[in-house]
């Protein structure tokens, strides 16, 4: 006996199974769609914006890639539970487990369809998605005059940059930033030497990068003593480049996986806390295993012998245990952003703990 099903049968199962799971993203992607759409007309009505019914609804496509990549596990695990409910009720999980086949060879096809799935996501779509959002945010902010938005805090401390001036390490902190003109607001510079001493301080009112130079507005030396000095033609060159400030007030969702990696290194040299885009790397890394886990999820709650009551009974904690994983790892996520964990881990973890515990249940529940 073969470990893989036939072809036939594999195409079978997984053209069923595929349906399904198009079917309920279709479903909850109309859902959260119309939701949006709304929210988006109730917003240009309450400020009085002459916009017509083409550019709202323009708009709520554009944000579609973003909606999906929301609900694509909540589509999957609902589309995977609906599927193997109805094989399981129509007797053509049995039938095909009555050929000598144990549950994994029966369940290649679903794990075949959702890894793929997770693969197409991040090798395709997710870069299209990136370049339709990033439209999404201009348009919108054109629409609504979102000018104040360019305005960014990097942390909750403001702004924090890593330079070099006259062979002096500096850091930088600043309340916020114009992303698109290079300026910091109120920026404090910590001037260091070669051991990490403090040697002095600047503070200013703005700070603009351009032609590779820092321009100031009324910058002001401050010694260690407390004495204060006007700074006047201070316009040190700088090592940093505009894309960096530009770059650390983009969205997530408009950074393709692709360019992702680049976008760390650029931020990181100018000393900007990437833990959080670190975290996203991973996670969107392990994409396909936490698709793979969900559906044997529900499978281990939909698929086995079970009394019609408790079927029922395991499909309502199935659904349960979805949304439990959904905030257990946004709660590592967090604990991975804030540094509490490796952002490997962070991004890594939840999709390994799905898969792995999903797995177990099957297979424990396969062997009653």
């Amino acid at each position: 006996m073969n470990w893989f099903p036939s072809i036939t049968l594999t195409v079978y199962l997984a053209r069923n199974y595929f349906a399904w799971i198009m079917g309920a993203l279709f479903t909850l992607l109309c859902f959260v769609a119309l939701i949006d759409f709304i929210e988006l007309y109730q917003r240009a009505s309450k400020y009085d914006l002459d916009i017509s019914n083409i550019t709202i609804l323009t708009l709520g496509m554009m944000n579609l890639p973003t909606i999906f990549d929301e609900i694509l596990p909540f589509g999957l695990l609902f589309g995977s539970m609906t599927c193997f409910y109805f094989w399981s009720k129509s007797h053509q999980f049995v039938a095909i487990r009555s050929f000598g086949q144990n549950i994994w060879q029966t369940l290649f096809p679903i794990i075949l369809v959702a890894g793929s799935l997770g693969l197409f996501h991040i090798l395709i779509f997710n870069p299209i998605s990136a370049v339709i959002s990033q439209q999404h945010d201009t348009q919108m902010n054109s629409i609504f005059n979102n000018t104040p938005k360019s305005l960014v805090s990097i942390s909750s401390s403001g702004i924090w940059l890593r330079d070099t001036f006259f062979d002096d390490n500096v850091i930088i902190n600043g309340s916020s930033v114009n992303t698109e003109q290079a300026i910091i607001f109120e920026p404090v510079l910590y001037i260091l030497n070669e051991t990490g001493s403090l040697k002095w301080m600047v503070k200013a009112n703005s700070m603009q990068l351009d032609k590779g130079f820092w321009t100031f507005k009324e910058p002001k030396r401050i010694e260690l003593n407390g004495e204060i000095k006007s700074l006047r033609g201070f316009q040190p060159q700088s090592t940093l480049d505009r894309s960096i400030m530009l770059n650390a007030g983009r969205p997530l969702r408009t950074i393709s996986f692709y360019e992702l990696s680049d976008y760390i290194d650029t931020l990181q040299t100018a000393g900007i806390p990437v833990e959080i885009l670190r975290v996203q790397f991973y996670k969107t890394l392990a994409l396909p295993i936490q698709l793979i886990g969900l559906a044997l999820l529900a499978a281990s709650c939909t698929l086995l012998s079970f009394a019609r009551q408790k079927r029922v009974r395991i499909i309502i904690l199935g659904l349960c245990a979805g949304f439990l994983y959904y905030f257990v790892s946004d709660l590592i996520f967090l604990l991975g952003h804030n540094a509490r964990l490796p952002d490997y881990v962070a991004g890594w973890l939840p999709a390994i703990l799905i898969f792995t515990i999903s797995g177990f249940l099957l297979a424990r529940g396969d062997e009653y």
